[in-house]
């Protein structure tokens, strides 16, 4: 009689397969995540500015007083002003630069500002415009394909 072999291991083969998936999933997965972040980043900028700059205008409205937001380019950030003391500084995300915006934008106390315009945020290749209306304040986001 022959005995029975009981295997409780896996073969090579199996092995070697399952190490391809994974190496394959982990190369997929290194290759996509630095172009999503940078799209989240500038979605996540873009979604925030625009808050920004509706809370400030809301703020000027509801206070009967004037609000600024000032740009800086060259530091990544853009800071809120009431009266002229600073409110806060919001720094954009690592890998988002604004590219294009006015130095200021001043809200006046019935809540109009003092123009209108696009500000263009840009990570790596990918562009948002946040384009304020001059006399409404307006804001919205738009995506440059």
């Amino acid at each position: 009689m022959m005995a029975r072999r009981s295997s409780t291991g896996y073969t090579l083969i199996e092995l070697l397969l399952v190490l391809t998936l994974l190496s394959g999933a982990g190369f997929v997965l290194l290759v996509k995540l630095p172009v999503q972040q940078n799209e989240r980043n500038l979605a996540l900028a873009s979604t925030q500015l625009t808050q920004e700059l509706r809370d400030t205008r809301q703020a000027a409205l509801s206070e009967r007083t004037w609000y600024e937001v000032e740009f800086f380019y060259t530091q990544g950030f853009y800071r809120i002003i009431r009266e002229g003391k600073r409110v806060k500084d919001v720094y954009l995300p690592k890998g988002v630069i604004i590219v294009n915006a006015p130095t200021d934008i001043r809200f006046y106390a019935p809540g109009y500002p003092s123009m209108g315009g696009t500000i263009s945020l840009k990570a790596g290749k990918l562009t948002r415009n946040v384009i304020m209306m001059p006399v409404t304040a307006r804001v919205r986001e738009e995506i440059v394909k």
